[in-house]
C-alpha cells in the first residue's frame, strides 16, 4: 500500500517510559503494528485512513510509524502523561491531547477512520475494556477500524513458565482465576487501584464482538505486535445498514 521507503524520525523523547535502551526492539515494536495495520486495512478493504488517532500513545513509540506511512493523514496521539503530549506536538508535529487515565471520564471527538490501542486494555480490568472499546469504536466512522493489543494464552504461558513476572503472585492467582472462569483475569499492581494487568482470550473478545452490533472482527492474530501481544481488529458497521 505504502510503495516507498519510509523515514522515520528517531528522535527519542529522554521521558519515554517505554523505552529500555534498546533502540533496535524500540523500533520493531512500531514497525511491528504498522504491519498490523497494514495488513487490516487490506483485508477490510478501505481506502487509507485519512485521520487517525494513536490512543495511548506514550511518547510516539508507534505515532511515529503511522506518520511516516500516511504522510497524507491527519494523525492524532492521546495519553494522560503531559510530557508525552508535548514531546509528541513539538518534536513530531503530532496534534495531542492528554486524556483522563479513568475511561469512565474519557470524552474523544469522532470522525477518526483508524484507532490503534496498543498496551492499554492489557492494563484494565474487565468493565473498563468494554467501556473503552464501545467509546473508541464510537468515535470511529462507519467503516473504521479499531485496532486493540491485549495479553493472551503466550502470557499466561510466560508466567507459568518462570521466564517472566507480570505481576505479584496473588495478583497472578487473580489473573489466572479469572481468565480460568470467564476467558478474562485482572488484578491491580501492588499499591495500585485500577491499574493492573489483564490477559484475556480471543474467545472473550470474539464474544464481545458479537455483542456490538454492527460491528465486524476483520483480524484476530495471537502474538501479532511485538511477537508478544495479541491484537484484534474491529470495524464499525454502516450506521445507514
Amino acid at each position: 500500500m505504502i510503495g516507498r521507503p519510509l523515514v522515520i524520525n528517531r528522535t527519542i523523547s529522554p521521558d519515554d517510559a517505554m523505552y529500555q535502551g534498546n533502540l533496535d526492539h524500540y523500533f520493531s515494536c512500531g514497525e511491528s503494528a504498522l504491519r498490523v495495520l497494514l495488513s487490516a486495512i487490506n483485508l477490510a478493504a478501505v481506502p487509507q485512513p485519512r485521520r487517525i488517532l494513536d490512543f495511548g500513545a506514550g511518547a510516539g513509540r508507534v505515532t511515529r510509524w503511522l506518520q511516516a506511512a500516511f504522510a497524507d493523514s491527519r494523525i492524532h496521539a492521546c495519553d494522560f502523561r503531559p510530557q508525552d503530549m508535548e514531546f509528541l506536538r513539538h518534536t513530531l508535529g503530532i496534534e495531542s491531547a492528554t486524556v483522563d487515565r479513568d475511561v469512565d471520564l474519557l470524552a474523544l471527538p469522532g470522525g477518526f477512520d483508524l484507532i490503534w490501542v496498543g498496551s492499554v486494555v492489557t492494563h484494565l480490568e474487565e468493565r473498563r475494556t468494554r467501556t473503552l472499546v464501545q467509546r473508541l469504536l464510537a468515535a470511529c466512522n462507519p467503516g473504521g477500524l479499531l485496532a486493540v493489543s491485549f495479553h493472551g494464552r503466550y502470557a499466561m504461558e510466560r508466567q507459568e513458565r518462570g521466564g517472566f513476572r507480570y505481576i505479584h503472585d496473588e495478583g497472578w492467582q487473580e489473573i489466572v482465576s479469572g481468565y480460568s472462569t470467564g476467558g478474562y483475569g485482572y488484578a491491580d499492581y501492588q499499591g495500585q487501584v485500577a491499574y493492573g494487568i489483564s490477559v484475556c482470550s480471543p474467545r472473550w473478545f470474539a464474544q464481545l464482538t458479537e455483542s456490538l452490533d454492527p460491528l465486524k472482527a476483520v483480524l484476530l492474530s495471537e502474538r501479532a505486535w511485538d511477537g508478544h501481544h495479541d491484537v484484534i481488529v474491529l470495524q464499525r458497521g454502516d450506521a445507514r445498514g
